[in-house]
């Protein structure tokens, strides 16, 4: 299977945050922060600073960690923070350094996600909370039409997202205990063909499940798509798919 470039899509990442605002995940980051006058934030794989910059405008105290330049140059542009390039696994803090961290669908990104955690728990001071946002397909029940017509997009997610058994293992395992996990988000809506087309969501940068699709696999879930798009003038693309978080906090 391919690897995204993500200094290639960076300057379409963005086009997402248009066409939905997330509101479980604005009204979950701003009641994970809201327990701090003045909260010192980390966001590791802080990408284009979307997140960021609304923690900023909540009054936090921001730092960000990318590995992709170009992203991490976008977030520079839109947000002043602590904003370094670098990986998960290896944090630039020192000890105990931040009062919350967030992963926002990043998690399964990350190369090693054990010490990924193990990083996280280090700066983060004791008493800390740590969020994590994401997809897990592992407990799908509704409908996604990436899944439904690129079958591949879903065996690959099953291999490369936790299962909140196994995010649950992760994160006791580094140290963290009251583990909460609930649905922050719930994506419902349905697109027209030609307005899918036009917004560019079948575009392979447009989601990492189309991007890490083989060319064959890509082809072969457009082929159906427009299939389906010529056999019925009502056709649309569903989604209806849960997002969820995970709390965690660092003991005192």
């Amino acid at each position: 299977m391919p690897s995204l470039d993500y200094n290639e899509i960076a300057p379409e990442f963005d086009r997402r945050y248009a066409l939905y605002e997330y509101p479980g995940i604005r009204k979950g980051l701003l009641e994970f922060v809201s327990d701090h006058d003045r909260v010192r934030v980390l966001e590791v794989g802080c990408g284009t600073g979307k997140w960021l910059s609304l923690l900023a405008s909540a009054g936090c105290e921001i730092a960000g960690i990318e590995p992709s330049d170009q992203m991490l140059a976008l977030a520079r542009a839109r947000v002043n923070g602590d904003l370094r390039e670098g990986a998960a696994e290896a944090l630039p803090w020192s000890d105990a350094w931040f009062d919350c961290i967030i992963y926002i669908n990043a998690l399964h990104h990350f190369a090693d996600p054990v010490r990924a955690l193990q990083e996280s728990f280090r700066v983060l001071r004791p008493g800390g909370r740590l969020l994590s946002v994401g997809l897990d397909p592992h407990q799908r029940t509704g409908r996604w039409y990436i899944y439904e017509y690129f079958p591949a997009a879903l065996v690959a997610d099953l291999a490369r997202f936790p299962s909140c058994e196994q995010r649950t293992s992760w994160f006791r395992n580094a140290g963290f205990d009251e583990i909460v996990v609930q649905v922050v988000e719930h994506l419902q809506f349905m697109l027209p063909f030609d307005q899918a087309v036009q917004d560019g969501v079948l575009e392979r940068s447009f989601t990492s499940q189309l991007g890490l699709l083989s060319a064959e696999q890509y082809a072969a879930g457009m082929q159906r798509i427009h299939e389906a798009a010529q056999e019925n003038e009502a056709f649309r693309l569903e989604v209806d798919l849960d997002l969820y978080s995970t709390v965690v906090r660092k003991p005192v």
